[in-house]
């Protein structure tokens, strides 16, 4: 029985102590890293930490001596081995993207520097350029199109001006239609063609920023600017035929009333074909009234290097055998040679005056390139130009 008194005895400290290492504990935790270097608050003495959602190494519920991080969510805040880490902050959305392009050179001379400095304050003033671009390219489309407003209204005033012209132009124009269908020189017009300037061309759309026109009323201010180019033009060559032909169309005039023999024909025997008659002038001073009553019996007809004579045909044959010794003529009425030469210089006068007239009022036939005159051009685009001079 002895030998079962003396059972050996337990070491109830040593027991103790191990237990006490398995116990958990109350002290407080190490702190825990934050983002950004700041340190984690410990928690009350007394308090317990809550237990870890089943760490490395360790059973699901065992309390441990990390607390959790004071704010919700995310991944655990201590590493496979236990250690505390600093918990990664939210990532927030990536700035929208703006390419850059640096050329070589500029990499270059970077790199031999070796800062990174150059390039960054390179991209930071790029950037602001851009910004500065752009605002100062909507500051300079504003100018702009105030500049089109303004060039707008100065059209205007420089059409009301020319239209003014063209106007008393056409007045002055129809004067001369019936002064000359009444058989009379019209002397005013021919003076006052010197005095009209149509004030309006090319030169005037420079510096008025049509190109922010509307693409009708550009149409239309090219078309009426090459219309009155054209009138201008007319005009001038209608002073230079009147003061050029003044006597030309006061004789042809008289010679509507009391004609005149200008022309005369002679005739010639051709050995291959017999007659031929031949058209040539009188000269200018001899020729004679067609209604007198003796007209001469001889006058120089030209032959178009000289003046030559020539006798009036009066009976026999009328061919001139030999044009060295003599040229027999015969006159020729006026009347025909205005029908076969259409009217002379009359003719012509009276041509150009229509023309003109075609081009202020418009011939009113669809497809002409006259169809609309000057005149109703001007009006249409002043009406389109005083719509964008009120914006």
């Amino acid at each position: 029985m002895a030998g079962e008194d003396r059972k050996p005895k337990i070491d109830l400290k040593a027991r103790l102590g191990k237990a006490q290492g398995a116990a958990p504990q109350t002290g407080a935790p190490p702190p825990v890293a934050r983002p950004g270097g700041s340190v984690a608050p410990p928690p009350a003495i007394g308090s317990v930490a809550p237990p870890a959602a089943g760490g490395f190494g360790q059973a699901p519920g065992v309390p441990v001596g990390v607390p959790m991080p004071p704010f919700g969510g995310g991944k655990p805040q201590t590493d496979p081995f236990g250690a505390p880490v600093a918990a990664s902050p939210t990532r927030a959305p990536p700035p929208a993207t703006m390419r850059i392009e640096i050329d070589e050179e500029t990499m270059k001379q970077a790199r031999k520097g070796g800062k990174r400095a150059g390039i960054l304050g390179f991209i930071t003033l790029i950037m602001g350029l851009g910004l500065g671009y752009a605002f100062g390219g909507r500051q300079a489309d504003a100018r702009v199109a105030q500049g089109a407003v303004q060039g707008a209204q100065d059209l205007i005033s420089d059409i009301d001006k020319a239209q003014g012209k063209i106007k008393e132009f056409s007045d002055k124009l129809n004067g001369a239609v019936k002064d000359m269908k009444d058989g009379k020189f019209p002397d005013a017009f021919a003076n006052d063609l010197g005095g009209i300037a149509i004030p309006f061309g090319s030169d005037k759309l420079a510096g008025r920023n049509i190109g922010r026109f509307d693409p009708r009323t550009l149409q239309m201010l090219f078309n009426y600017t090459s219309s009155v180019e054209a009138v201008n033009d007319r005009k001038d060559a209608l002073k230079n035929l009147f003061s050029s032909q003044k006597k030309a169309i006061v004789d042809a005039f008289g010679a509507s009333t009391n004609p005149k023999v200008s022309w005369s024909v002679f005739i010639q025997k051709s050995p291959a074909h017999g007659n031929v008659a031949s058209l040539a002038a009188i000269n200018p001073a001899e020729s004679f009234n067609y209604n007198d009553a003796n007209w001469p019996a001889k006058f120089k007809i030209s032959t178009g290097r000289e003046l030559v004579d020539s006798e009036r045909y009066t009976s026999g044959d009328p061919s001139t055998a030999d044009p060295t010794k003599k040229i027999i003529t015969i006159p020729v009425a006026p009347e025909s040679i205005a029908a076969a030469v259409g009217g002379g210089i009359l003719g012509r006068i009276t041509s150009e005056l229509a023309k003109t007239d075609t081009t202020l009022s418009g011939s009113g036939t669809p497809g002409d390139d006259d169809e609309t005159g000057v005149i109703k051009k001007g009006e249409n685009l002043l009406t389109a130009l005083k719509r964008i001079g009120q914006k």
